[in-house]
């Protein structure tokens, strides 16, 4: 894409008379004007060389210097739009999902939309007096999603709706609304689609048709360009099944095809629900169970089972998946503090394992991966695998390690941790 836009040449009238005062300069007295002087049978005036080139009259000379600043101040407006832009769309989609699971601390509240997860966007006439952060849906017919968009990229949003990047246009307006969600979200979907399939955003009031029109994977800090006419473009990670931090981005672009002033006001949607509680003793929680506080290679995403279309396309799998991941972490710090009881509490009646148990902290041969399994729209189980190694405890060795939670009236437990030789 081009970085910059060059202005239009402009034409230069002839101007008979004396010259203009330029704006905020004092005018005076018009200065005389000189009668031509006779011309010699070639052309050129009396008492002129032949040679001699003709000085540009005063009019020329500003003309040709306003019309420069011009150029030049167009050219500097512009230059200074984009670089602003550039400079702030470097940091549009870094590691989403990483950032994530790092800064969510296991007892932060997320705004859950109360029973069965659903909410409705505000109403048209209300629309300019709700409090309610969603500003319209983000929809997209071929992949099923109807997501909820709020204003900001930060986790306040991301942990709960599609992000509007705060810096970039609303849709209907001339220039590029860009939008974020987590890969492993709204988003998981992104690259099934093809040129020409619809993206709609639905405020209250109205609706806003686009057409894609096309996708790229770039490096993690590359610009997004703004644009002359009305066109979205959506950010995540990619892979988007990607857990880790990843260095390149999944773009797809749209272009507005139509405008409707029938908006969708009242239109219910799946919103989130509380993630499932972990028990977590205090004295253990205080040392920090997340990835903020323990290095963990993380890898890939599923979801199984048979989990609601509509739900599935929501951050509630993800918010599940950070549920599991806290209490696999906190597991594996009891059992190398040699803590039973807080072993009890997390996975109770589960015998612990001993290759753990009073050693050190394994190290971590492969990435963990996590399935996540739900029916409808309750998570019923997570399973984690990766592979370790211990240099301590009763049974030092390379181990494949499968780690099994349920879920049960919202309360995550450990049901079986299994370690076997590799």
């Amino acid at each position: 894409m081009t970085g910059g836009v060059t202005p239009p040449r402009r034409r230069l009238r002839r101007v008979v008379g004396p010259p203009r005062s330029a704006p905020g300069q004092p005018t005076g007295p018009p200065e005389p004007l000189q009668p031509p002087e006779p011309l010699q049978p070639d052309g050129e005036p009396s008492g002129s060389k032949p040679d001699e080139p003709r000085r540009p009259r005063r009019w020329t000379y500003r003309a040709l210097i306003a019309g420069g600043l011009v150029i030049v101040l167009g050219v500097g407006a512009f230059q200074l739009y984009a670089t602003v832009w550039t400079v702030h769309s470097e940091r549009v989609g870094r590691s989403l999902v990483q950032r994530f699971l790092k800064n969510r601390a296991l007892t932060a509240p997320v705004r859950s939309s109360g029973a069965g997860g659903t909410a409705t966007l505000a109403s048209c006439s209300a629309s300019a007096t709700t409090s309610d952060p969603v500003k319209g849906l983000l929809e997209i017919p071929k992949l099923g999603v109807v997501a909820p968009v709020e204003n900001g990229t930060g986790d306040a949003q991301l942990d709960v709706a599609v992000g509007h990047d705060p810096s970039s246009v609303w849709p209907g307006t001339a220039g590029n609304a860009v939008f974020e969600a987590h890969d492993v979200s709204y988003f998981v979907g992104l690259s099934s689609l093809n040129a020409g399939d619809q993206v709609l955003f639905v405020a209250p009031c109205a609706t806003y048709t686009f057409e894609v029109t096309g996708h790229s994977v770039v490096k993690e800090g590359s610009p997004v360009y703004n644009t002359p006419t009305p066109t979205l473009t959506m950010v995540t990670c990619w892979p988007t099944d990607a857990l880790w931090f990843t260095p390149d981005r999944y773009l797809v672009t749209a272009s507005e095809v139509s405008q409707s002033a029938v908006g969708g006001g009242g239109q219910a949607y799946v919103a989130t629900s509380a993630p499932p509680s972990v028990p977590v003793p205090a004295q253990l929680a205080a040392q920090g169970v997340t990835l903020a506080t323990y290095s963990l290679p993380m890898g890939t995403f599923t979801l199984a089972g048979t989990p609601d279309p509509a739900w599935a396309q929501t951050t509630n799998p993800l918010l599940a998946l950070n549920s599991g991941v806290e209490a696999f972490i906190a597991a594996v710090r009891a059992l190398v503090e040699d803590h039973l009881d807080w072993w009890n509490d997390l996975a109770p009646g589960v015998q612990a394992p001993s290759v753990l148990l009073g050693g050190t902290n394994p190290t971590y041969l492969s990435s963990l991966d996590v399935t996540v399994t739900a029916v409808g729209s309750q998570v019923t189980g997570i399973t984690l695998t990766n592979t370790i190694s211990e240099s301590a405890g009763k049974a030092p060795g390379h181990y494949a390690e499968t780690v099994d939670e349920v879920v049960s009236n919202g309360t995550l437990s450990i049901s079986s941790w299994r370690l076997q030789p590799d």
